[in-house]
């Protein structure tokens, strides 16, 4: 296996005082090192050469991508720096040491390739890909599926046994990840990645259809841009590809079917028997809220494998899955009160880190109103967004009444509801500073009790009762009347949402 500079480099440096000079190659180019022969004119191009500098010619014929290993430091080195890369050991130490330590890192590295090809013939598993390359990059070695999970790691204690597999990289980290890869999940190649102080080298993974599959990712040593070993981490990923697509890493759990059986009965379509069965069974457990999960602003959309492992991390036994651009998700609710709670404030900071906006519907039992209740949820964002633009979770019962008094319309204006009168009020409150209108609702949220609706408009009973009065007579309505009460009371609703949904 050849290697470069920099791999070479970062290996002799950990037994010798060494620095290196000359601009090092990316690619993968260098032959096993040779020892340099007294009278040697020419350098050829991507060998390694050993040599003290007692023993360099001055100045031999030098071809490209060469590599010096000198041992002692002399003036005639310029002369080298300016045409190769040189790795200079400063010390005088034992030549033939040295020779013995560039042999091995490339015996290690060939090894290496073997062990990985032979894993590979037969049905080795991605964990075994990174155990195998560990002693080659000493530092944990993380992979990622396509949701996000932490699936393989080494070493093995890097994933807190097995309590740490499955879980979905925490948010602060794949917000990181993102901004990375500016929201693109379709980057090929080495790239790195910075997370506040630390910097990690990453590849993407995808498989032989070019679908994305998950993302390898380890983090660099000190002091290192991780270009030198771009090509090892993308060969490892190339042979972490190859593992996953013979031996699959699929987590267990029944989610995936039953959001297949959500989806199949919000499409309308029928179920077979042993789906049927299933959502019985779902039946069983409980009462349930559908929620509908907008994103906010267009470069927040976040993949929704992620959105789904985060959500169901929060709360378990949640089922979710794409619908028209949305995230839909069925969320069990008998919980506990404090499970609520709990809930409520991690959704708060979710939807505020991510840009997204949530809407719930009201408890149900029945999976096969589901489409129902995910209008609600709908109707939830519609409203929330319309009345109360700056909170970011709305729940549906807050706006029940809103909708229905929207809905209750119907293919008419608002004015075709106007009872005789109505406009003359509506004329008299645009041209004066007394309300009729307020006076009005306030009188009618009071249930026609003149003593409370005066208490809450600081107005004297008289001055209520006269005004009142002149209210009747210019509606020409009775207001003991149930249903005429009704009637004004839902158009004034309507007026309220109107001149609210105006003023945003």
């Amino acid at each position: 296996m050849k290697l470069n500079e920099a791999i070479l480099f970062s290996r002799l440096r950990r037994h010798y005082d060494a620095v290196l000079y000359g601009t090092p190659s990316t690619a993968l180019h260098l032959f096993p090192p040779e020892l340099y022969l007294d009278h040697c004119d020419r350098l050829c191009a991507d060998h390694v050469y050993l040599a003290t500098v007692e023993h360099l010619p001055h100045r031999p014929t030098i071809e490209k991508g060469v590599l010096l290993v000198c041992i002692g430091e002399s003036s005639r080195l310029g002369y080298y720096k300016e045409r190769a890369s040189v790795i200079l050991i400063r010390k005088k130490v034992d030549f033939f040491g040295v020779f013995q330590c560039l042999q091995a890192i490339y015996n290690q590295f060939s090894d290496w390739e073997s062990r990985l090809l032979t894993l590979l013939t037969g049905a080795a598993s991605a964990q075994e890909v990174l155990e195998c390359a560990y002693p080659i990059f000493r530092r944990p070695i993380y992979l990622l599926d396509e949701a996000f999970h932490y699936i393989a790691s080494a070493p093995t204690y890097g994933r807190e046994g097995v309590s740490r597999r499955w879980k979905p990289l925490e948010l602060d980290n794949f917000l990181s990840f993102l901004r990375s890869q500016e929201l693109s999940m379709d980057k090929k190649g080495f790239f790195v990645m910075q997370c506040e102080d630390r910097a990690f080298s990453c590849v993407n993974l995808f498989s032989s259809h070019n679908t994305y599959i998950g993302c390898l990712y380890m983090e660099l040593e000190d002091n290192n841009d991780g270009q030198g070993e771009a090509l090892l981490v993308e060969f490892l990923a190339h042979m972490v590809e190859r593992a996953m697509e013979i031996s699959p890493v699929l987590m267990e759990n029944e989610n995936s079917s039953l959001a297949e059986i959500l989806l199949t009965t919000m499409r309308e379509l029928p179920l077979s028997r042993s789906q049927k069965t299933q959502l019985r069974a779902l039946h069983q457990r409980g009462s349930y809220l559908c929620i509908s999960i907008h994103y906010l602003k267009r470069f927040s959309a976040l993949p929704v494998s992620y959105l789904c492992a985060t959500i169901g991390a929060l709360l378990p036994g949640s089922i979710l899955f794409e619908w028209n651009n949305t995230l839909l998700g069925v969320i069990p609710w008998n919980q506990g009160e404090a499970a609520q709670r709990s809930w409520d404030g991690a959704m708060a900071q979710l939807v505020q880190e991510m840009h997204l906006c949530i809407g719930i519907s009201t408890p149900f039992s029945d999976l096969y109103l589901l489409r129902t209740f995910y209008a609600q949820a709908e109707a939830a964002i519609e409203n929330g967004q319309l009345l109360n633009a700056d909170e970011r979770i709305h729940r549906f019962s807050q706006y029940a009444l809103s909708e229905m008094v929207v809905n209750s319309l119907g293919r008419f204006p608002m004015e075709a509801y106007y009872p005789e009168g109505f406009q003359a009020l509506l004329t008299h409150d645009a041209a004066s500073d007394v309300s009729y209108l307020e006076t009005l609702k306030v009188y009618l949220e009071e249930n026609s009790s003149l003593s409370a609706a005066s208490r809450r408009l600081y107005l004297h009973r008289s001055t209520l009762v006269e005004r009142m009065e002149r209210i009747e007579k210019e509606l020409a309505v009775d207001l003991k009347n149930p249903d005429q009460r009704l009637q004004l009371q839902i158009l004034l609703k309507a007026l309220e949402l109107e001149q609210k949904m105006k003023a945003k």
